[in-house]
């Protein structure tokens, strides 16, 4: 974990949604309890509280023998970002369960899995059996990253209706021949449509400008669709950087 030099560090768990109350006691389930002793936490120690939906509560822990227990003396609300939408032609689930985590450290909002022509019949594709698994993967990054939000992760969509319903905003299928990303971008919402393997097809790219989608490239080197759609989001988060700092 990269951290700043000489600050002291305050652990960060997971907590419930609904559970983050100024002057509750919440309880640390199995998971978050092992973190915290992994971490070398103590007794009277000051923690911070996440729920992956913006809530952030502060609070020191109790250590007994019915486990351990958070009493929160401040609950924050933190503002939601800007929409950050990464849609991956995703044919194979534990890459797409590692690219939810770095989807969470980059502050994207949505991550949904496409599916289309080629990856239908991958036989480890994303199903909508493991989207609650890959949810908590997404949500528990936020330890690490000491994020706020963590992204939604859709069940899978066919590309045709993920067309129809993407959100309005500035719009792009990531291509090698298409144009350049921009050097900034403001707080508009912002889409990024990956491939799978092999990329979209031409019927499918075709499909993708009627629906208002620019081509842009992320270079001249084929990528595998994660790290595609790692740099994307990068690359949008600088963007915004470079606007919010003029």
């Amino acid at each position: 974990m990269v951290v700043g030099g000489g600050e002291a560090h305050v652990i960060t768990l997971l907590a419930p949604p609904g559970s983050l109350i100024t002057g509750a006691s919440v309880s640390l389930d199995a998971t978050e309890a092992h973190h915290l002793r992994v971490r070398r936490g103590d007794a009277g120690e000051s923690l911070r509280l996440v729920d992956g939906r913006g809530r952030v509560g502060y609070g020191v822990v109790t250590l007994g023998t019915h486990g351990a227990h958070v009493t929160l003396e401040r609950v924050e609300d933190a503002p939601l970002p800007a929409r950050l939408v990464l849609a991956v032609g995703a044919g194979d689930k534990e890459r797409f369960a590692w690219l939810a985590e770095k989807a969470t450290e980059l502050g994207v909002t949505d991550l949904v899995p496409i599916e289309s022509e080629r990856t239908v019949s991958v036989a480890s594709r994303v199903r909508d059996g493991t989207i609650e698994r890959i949810q908590r993967r997404a949500t528990e990054a936020l330890k690490q990253c000491e994020g706020t939000w963590a992204p939604k992760i859709h069940g899978s969509t066919p590309l045709e209706r993920f067309l129809q319903e993407a959100p309005p905003g500035r719009r792009w299928v990531m291509d090698q021949q298409g144009e350049e990303l921009p050097t900034y971008v403001g707080a508009d919402a912002v889409t990024c449509l990956i491939g799978p393997e092999g990329g979209f097809t031409d019927l499918e790219l075709r499909a993708c400008e009627g629906a208002g989608f620019s081509r842009v490239t992320l270079g001249g080197l084929v990528l595998r669709f994660e790290t595609a759609a790692v740099a994307a989001a990068a690359w949008v988060g600088i963007a915004r950087g470079r606007v919010a700092n003029g």
